[in-house]
């Protein structure tokens, strides 16, 4: 299924996602899973990579997840994919498992609730074990069209693994969405960045593929649907703001300082990614929201209402800071 703008949605996946949508840009299949007329039972799952402290990027993610935990009501899953990133990032192992513990406890402080949600890592033996059986549908050219659109852009960067390590982070991955079908689902809902939308079509691959092998089939009878939340663009006029490329972004692991620095910047290309954290990663009111969009609308005929705004993301953010200071070892 194509990627669909949010703004192009038919009315009842606007309607099931509620205030939600301002998190999302695009879809792909996701009114088919929420939609009223939709049966069974509906299980969400994402996941996030452990190679450094979370974005501004990242952040808004996770703050989106416990929205969505709570709004829904249903069963969520999130994985740590310490495994994943190991063959697909140039990480030190002990640098992805310190990071991926205190992910976990960073997403029990700002809300994730364990009763109605699992965190886990890829170092799960039900995972690995859902990868050796999903293999078998799958070949090599389907992980070279599918792949992530910024591949190049790391590895220009020196940051990538070796082809086959990028495709067993992928298998990882569609284990991890497919797990609900597993365990009986028949409506899932993966929720990422768009950038990952691969997974999405390779998941698929594989509930289509192994549908129509008859008997060597794994009898997972699910609808898959997907909502992609807005990217949050680089600072420094990177596409992204990436963990892997520190002038592209504001991390929590950053000294408080150099915080202050990156979103005080006067730099040009830098000012509309800030506005973008501030709408998806200050957890503010809608109305302190918009008054941010004003005064960045404003700020070259009266600049003291966004310096002012940007000061006061600096003071929301260097509080997260601490929150994820507190969950490391």
């Amino acid at each position: 299924m194509p990627r669909i703008p949010l703004s192009e949605a038919p009315g009842s996946l606007l309607s099931a996602i509620g205030p939600l949508a301002r998190r999302f840009s695009q879809h792909d299949g996701a009114d088919s899973v929420l939609s009223g007329a939709a049966g069974g039972s509906l299980a969400v799952v994402t996941g996030f990579g452990p190679t450094n402290a979370p974005t501004a990027g990242t952040l808004s993610v996770m703050l989106g997840i416990v929205e969505l935990q709570r709004y829904f009501a249903a069963p969520t899953t999130v994985v740590i994919s310490e495994l994943g990133a190991w063959n697909s990032r140039n990480v030190p192992w002990g640098q992805l498992l310190d990071v991926r513990d205190q992910m976990i406890e960073f997403l029990k402080a700002i809300g994730f609730d364990l009763n109605s949600g699992e965190l886990r890592s890829h170092l799960d033996h039900g995972n690995l074990v859902r990868c050796g059986r999903i293999a078998r549908f799958l070949n090599r050219q389907d992980f070279l069209d599918n792949r992530e659109d910024l591949l190049e852009l790391y590895g220009s960067h020196g940051l990538l693994g070796s082809e086959v390590g990028i495709m067993i982070d992928s298998l990882y991955t569609v284990a991890d969405i497919l797990g609900p079908a597993e365990s009986g689902a028949t409506r899932i809902l993966m929720v990422s960045g768009a950038e990952e939308a691969y997974f999405t079509d390779l998941a698929r691959l594989v509930l289509t593929r192994q549908h129509d092998a008859g008997e060597l089939g794994l009898n997972w009878d699910a609808v898959l649907g997907a909502l992609y939340f807005r990217v949050l663009e680089g600072l420094a006029g990177y596409p992204k703001m990436s963990k892997s490329i520190p002038a592209s972004s504001i991390h929590l692991g950053m000294p408080a300082s150099e915080i202050t620095r990156q979103i005080l910047t006067d730099d040009e290309a830098s000012q509309r990614p800030l506005l973008s954290a501030i709408e998806l990663s200050s957890g503010w009111p809608l109305a302190e929201i918009d008054s941010a969009r004003q005064a960045f609308a404003e700020r070259r005929s009266a600049p003291a209402a966004w310096e002012k705004a940007k000061r006061n993301f600096t003071e929301t953010f260097l509080s997260y800071r601490q929150r994820w200071q507190r969950c490391g070892r």
